[in-house]
This record gives C-alpha cells, sequence and structure tokens, in this order.
C-alpha cells in the first residue's frame, strides 16, 4: 500500500496508457481506409514510398500542394518500419502519437495541480467522441490537435510553474518544435499555438517573456530548420501555382457561413460526448463572469497590473482562466472557417476537457458542484436510455433504411445505451461520485470496441466506397484500366486500383460514349442512378457487376450487341 502511495503518478499514468491503449490502438487494421481525406493522404505517401520522392507530392499522378507533408512522412515511415503498405502501418502512429499527448496532458498538470486532478482531465479528452473516432484514421486532424495542445502545455509550465532559466530555454525550444509541428501539418493554422501563447503572456502580465533574445532566435532557428527546406524546395519546383494554393487555402471568404458555423459546433457538441452536456453548463453559468474578468483586464492597460492581478490569482484560477483563453480564442477560427478544418474543432476538446475536469474534481474530491454535474448528467443519459429503447423496438424498421447486417450489433447496443447510463443516473442521485464519473468511462469504452471496426464498415458499406473497393480490387485483378464516370473524385478507388484513375464528371456523355468505342476492353465505374440517363444518351454498353450504388461497366461488343437483337433480349445483359 506504502509502495502505491508512493508512486501514485506510475499507477495513474500506466491506468490511463491500458485505457488510452484499448480506445486507439484495437482493430486498427479491420476496416479499409475511409473516403475522402483518409485514403487521399494514405494514396499521396504510398506514391511518395514507390517514387521514393517525399517532397514533390503527387496525388493520382498530379502534383499535390494542398497539405503539408509531415503527415505523409510520417506514414511512409511507419510503411518502412513495418516492412508493407498496410492500413494499420498507416494508422498506427497517430494512435500512439494520440497516448503520448494524453500522458503529456496528465504529466503536465500534475505537475502545475494535483494527480487526481490531471487523471480526470486526461481520462475525458482521452474518452471523448471526438477523440476515439479520429484517432483510428491516419489524417492529419489528431497530428494537428495533439502537437498544438503540447505546445499550450508547454506555455503551461513556464506561467504556472517556477523553472530556472536554462528549463525555461528548453520549453521554449520544445514549444516552437511543437508548432513547427502544427506548420509540416496544418500550414498557417500552425501559427494558431504561437497566438494563443502571446494572449496568454498578455493576460499574465508577461509579454516581455517572448521577446527575450535567446527565447526569440531560438524560436527563429527551430522554424527556419524545420519548415524552410520543405517549403524552399516546393517553391522552386511548382513556382507561383503553390505560392497561390498555399495562400487559398486558408481565406476566410471559402469558408465561412452561418451554415457551416453551426455545423461545426454540432460536430463540437458531438465529439465532446460525454461530457459535452457538463462542459455547456459550466460555460453557460460562468459566461458572465468570464466576460467580467475579460472587461476588467481589457480596463487595466498597465502591464504590471496586470502581473499584479496575476500573481493574486490561485493557481486553479491561472489554469481555469489560460484554458478559458485558448477556448475561446480557438472557437473565433471555428467561427470563420465552421466545419471545413476538423482539426480546429478537436483542438477545442482539448481546454474544453480541462475546464469540465475542475468542477468532476470539485464533485468528485471536495463534494461541491452536485447541481451542477446531476443536470448535467441526468440529461445525456435519458437521451441515451430513449435511444437505446426506441433501437430495441424500432429495430426492424430501421433496418429496411440501413442497418441491414448489422443485427448482431442491436443488442450490445441497447445494453450499452440502457445499462450503463442507468447506472450513471442513480450513482449521480445516490450522491455515488466516483461510481457516475467511471460510468462515462465505461460507457466510451464500451462503445469503442463497437465502433470500431464495425461503426467504419458500417460507413463504409451504406456510403457505397465497400462497392468501388470491390471493383477496384476486380479491375486490378483482371489487369485492366479502370475509368469512373462519378459526380466527384472517389481516392478509395485510386488506392485499391494501385494505379491511376480517369475521373470524369458524370454529365459529360460525349465523353463517356466516346471512350467506351475507342477503350473497348476498359472498365467504367458509375452510379446506378446514372445508368437511366446513359440509356437516353443511347450509349451502349455491357453490365458486369452491381452493388448497392455502384456499378461496373465496359464496351458491349459487337458479337454480344447482334446476337442481342437476333433473340430480342433486353439492351443490357450482366456478364
Amino acid at each position: 500500500m506504502n509502495y502505491i502511495k508512493n508512486h501514485t503518478t506510475i499507477l495513474y499514468s500506466m491506468i490511463l496508457l491500458f485505457i488510452c491503449f484499448c480506445l486507439y490502438c484495437i482493430n486498427l487494421g479491420e476496416f479499409p481506409l475511409i473516403d475522402y481525406d483518409e485514403t487521399k493522404y494514405v494514396l499521396i505517401a504510398k506514391d511518395a514510398i514507390n517514387s521514393s520522392n517525399w517532397i514533390n507530392l503527387k496525388l493520382n499522378g498530379e502534383t499535390f500542394f494542398g497539405t503539408p507533408p509531415l503527415l505523409f512522412w510520417i506514414i511512409n515511415i511507419s510503411f518502412l518500419i513495418f516492412g508493407k503498405i498496410s492500413t494499420f502501418a498507416a494508422r498506427i502512429p497517430i494512435a500512439i502519437y494520440c497516448i503520448i499527448g494524453i500522458l503529456s496532458l496528465f504529466l503536465t498538470v500534475s505537475k502545475i495541480l494535483t494527480r487526481t486532478y490531471a487523471l480526470i482531465i486526461s481520462l475525458i479528452l482521452a474518452t471523448c467522441f471526438g477523440f476515439i473516432v479520429f484517432s483510428h484514421l491516419a489524417t492529419n486532424d489528431m497530428l494537428y490537435t495533439i502537437s498544438a495542445m503540447m505546445a499550450i502545455l508547454l506555455s503551461y509550465l513556464i506561467l504556472l510553474t517556477k523553472m530556472q532559466s536554462r528549463n525555461n530555454l528548453y520549453l521554449w525550444i520544445l514549444i516552437y518544435f511543437f508548432s513547427g509541428i502544427c506548420i509540416l501539418t496544418a500550414g498557417l493554422f500552425g501559427f494558431l499555438p504561437i497566438l494563443i501563447m502571446i494572449i496568454m503572456h498578455i493576460f499574465a502580465g508577461k509579454l516581455i517573456n517572448i521577446f527575450k533574445p535567446a527565447n526569440i532566435i531560438a524560436g527563429i532557428i527551430i522554424m527556419t530548420i524545420m519548415i524552410a527546406p520543405w517549403f524552399i524546395f516546393t517553391v522552386k519546383s511548382n513556382g507561383f501555382e503553390f505560392i497561390k494554393e498555399f495562400i487559398s487555402a486558408y481565406s476566410i471568404f471559402k469558408y465561412i457561413g452561418i451554415k457551416k458555423f453551426l455545423l461545426g459546433i454540432v460536430l463540437f457538441i458531438l465529439g465532446f460526448m460525454p461530457w459535452t452536456c457538463a462542459f455547456l453548463w459550466i460555460i453557460g453559468s460562468r459566461f458572465k463572469d468570464i466576460c467580467n474578468s475579460v472587461i476588467s483586464y481589457i480596463k487595466d492597460d498597465s502591464q504590471d497590473k496586470l502581473g499584479e492581478k496575476w500573481r493574486r490569482l490561485s493557481k486553479t484560477d491561472k489554469f481555469l482562466s489560460l484554458n478559458t483563453i485558448v477556448f475561446f480564442t480557438s472557437l473565433i477560427f471555428v467561427i470563420l472557417y465552421g466545419s471545413k478544418y476538423i482539426y480546429l474543432i478537436l483542438f477545442l476538446m482539448f481546454p474544453a476537457a480541462c475546464i469540465s475536469g475542475h468542477y468532476w474534481y470539485e464533485y468528485i474530491v471536495r463534494k461541491q458542484r452536485d447541481k451542477s454535474i446531476f443536470f448535467a448528467t441526468i440529461l445525456p443519459n435519458i437521451l441515451f436510455i430513449i435511444f437505446s429503447i426506441l433501437l430495441l423496438f424500432g429495430h426492424s424498421y430501421i433496418n429496411k433504411l440501413s442497418i441491414y447486417g448489422y443485427n448482431h450489433l442491436i443488442i450490445p447496443v441497447v445494453i450499452v445505451f440502457f445499462l450503463i447510463p442507468l447506472i450513471s443516473i442513480f450513482s449521480v442521485i445516490l450522491k455515488g461520485r466516483t461510481c457516475a464519473f467511471i460510468a462515462n468511462l465505461i460507457l466510451m469504452i464500451s462503445l469503442s470496441f463497437i465502433i470500431t471496426p464495425n461503426g467504419y464498415n458500417f460507413i463504409v458499406t451504406n456510403s457505397g466506397e465497400g462497392d468501388l473497393i470491390k471493383f477496384a480490387r476486380k479491375a486490378h485483378e483482371d489487369k485492366v484500366n479502370l475509368s469512373a464516370f462519378l459526380p466527384s473524385k472517389k481516392y478509395s478507388l485510386v488506392y485499391y486500383y494501385d494505379g491511376n484513375i480517369d475521373f470524369h464528371k458524370d454529365n459529360d456523355y460525349k465523353w463517356l460514349k466516346n471512350f467506351l468505342q475507342q477503350n473497348q476492353n476498359d472498365y467504367v465505374i458509375v452510379e446506378i442512378k446514372a445508368l437511366w440517363a446513359i440509356e437516353d444518351q443511347e450509349i451502349k454498353y455491357m453490365l458486369l457487376a452491381s452493388e448497392k450504388r455502384y456499378c461496373l461497366i465496359k464496351h458491349l461488343p459487337k458479337v454480344v450487341e447482334q446476337q442481342m437483337e437476333q433473340e430480342e433480349e433486353p439492351e443490357v445483359i450482366i456478364q
């Protein structure tokens, strides 16, 4: 028992490591790559490693510079380590990085406040729905989110702990290092952690720390080493076209809009479940106090006064104030860009977890905040229970719409969404404080095993991506060229076909007619609903395969066409 008390940090770290491993690393290779972004990113990495060109990136044979290259390099290194190109090898680096991020959050907050406080915050962030979902995907969303979080955590250490000047310099170097990772992941959004850091230092009356010569020189050196080689080489290779595309990607006029902003807020609410209601309750109840605090700080424009105010705050209040700054600064970018960049929404969950964790800590440890946690827990759990009842008694109807083939999941989902929320409700009512918190953890851990791989396979099946994968593999096995006559580009075709695909808009029927006549052995993928329009255009074709949403066609040979006319068969046949 004394050993456990003396090694609490190690024990808590092992608990976090085990939970994160269960949440993030299991079933990574059990479902196909998900269109659109994941397939596109892994495809670019695959092309880079096959061509041995890691700088001038290609997507389906065309130069790609819409996203900085760090994610592709990481995926390529994973391919080399595992000795093959696979979905598991592409996804495992992101899963591991998520675990490192959660452990770093725990160790940092433990240094600033208490281990119990840090554990609660880390468990909240680790088990929120958004982190579970995106930790399983080889995209830049979690790579940016964790890197930006690490930079902010290091800023917390500078502002909230007393360290020697040498250690502070090391922290500044690491801050710029993780900011550099953000830039190599998300372009100009990589400067967001630095912007937040400046605002935090202004708030604390310590802006002068940023402009110390040693800190500035360290930042310039780190950023130059990390970013300049890629940027210079890409500009040299692609010139003005790259600069134009790079700047255009961050124009708010392309993305700003009330619908996209509302969608972004909805994604945050869903992604932060099951902790969303507690956070919204806190923000709602403290919003007036937050505004008053900000106004009072703005009125005091003397840096000395800001510093004096900062010193009078308790360490907990400082921590909450900094997280409030991080949340609302990031929220501004979500307002501007809406749901376009998911990593901005995921990054919001980091300060939200820190703020929510404060109330849960006071509820569990200090026996306070009963009213807040009561209402914040009852509402979502009642909704979960209602959902489970509807699923149990209405699955026969829902089955007709979308879930055919997933009947085996109905009972486990009903149990998870009925039994665990019921336990949580009774725990809150009976003041089982720790039990109420653990119930949420068990709910999300249980869901993670159901969601992966079943949830992702459900997406692949019902989006039609499964059809595309099947057709791409068939064309690859038959060793024929493959084209796509679709409304938009589907890069899962390119990845699983293992070659370039000729994409054409599905309203260009003249192209389709000429293509089938000139490339009689090639396969073409079209939507099933487009067949009527194709027949109206008097385009002759042979139907090779048909699935739920897409079908595979080719040129109709003359011999077959004449035979069909003689036998008065329908115009379309299935080979």
